[in-house]
């Protein structure tokens, strides 16, 4: 008699846990595709974004930037899309800045919480005095978007053009 309850309990069980897997395979492809859609709405706003500002710092040089379903890069040079490989150094390093700035402005734009600042890491290195003047203009408009922007570079003639300009030095002790 024990053995036939136990083999009710067990079988009530494998039912209970069955019913939870079903559960769990149903939302599992809920989130998937909730990811997806979130992704694709995303995509075309980092796009836009990079791109707007890609125009700016090339001053119409390369039309757009997209980012494919793997949120791989393409540049638009005269109206043709080309992997960001194709490009020279300071071209990719020029456009993966401006994929960084989209992304902060979307973030900025659909956070509950205001982010008022941005740092930005050596983005000057690999760019032409041309380039770097056009990245400075960018990013004293951005200063509307952002109360702070924080760069951070090792480049000495980017200062002549910051309102202010705090220098950090290791003293003898390497601190």
């Amino acid at each position: 008699m024990e053995d036939i309850e136990e083999q009710k309990r067990l079988l009530e069980e494998k039912e209970k846990e069955e019913t939870e897997i079903l559960y769990l395979s149903v939302l599992e492809k809920l989130m998937n595709d909730f990811k997806v859609y979130m992704v694709g709405r995303i995509r075309p706003m980092l796009s836009d974004y990079a791109s707007e500002m890609l125009r700016r710092l090339t001053d119409g040089k390369y039309s757009a930037m997209e980012l494919d379903e793997n949120y791989d890069v393409f540049i638009y040079d005269e109206g043709t899309p080309y992997e960001l490989n194709r490009f020279s150094g300071g071209e990719e390093d020029l456009a993966n800045l401006c994929l960084r700035l989209a992304i902060s402005a979307v973030v900025t734009e659909r956070s509950a919480i205001q982010t008022n600042f941005i740092i930005l890491d050596e983005v000057f290195g690999s760019q032409d005095a041309f380039r770097k003047r056009n990245i400075i203009l960018a990013l004293n408009a951005l200063s509307k978007k952002f109360r702070q922007i924080f760069l951070i570079t090792h480049i000495e003639d980017v200062r002549d053009y910051m309102e202010y300009v705090l220098r950090v030095t290791e003293d003898e002790e390497g601190v």
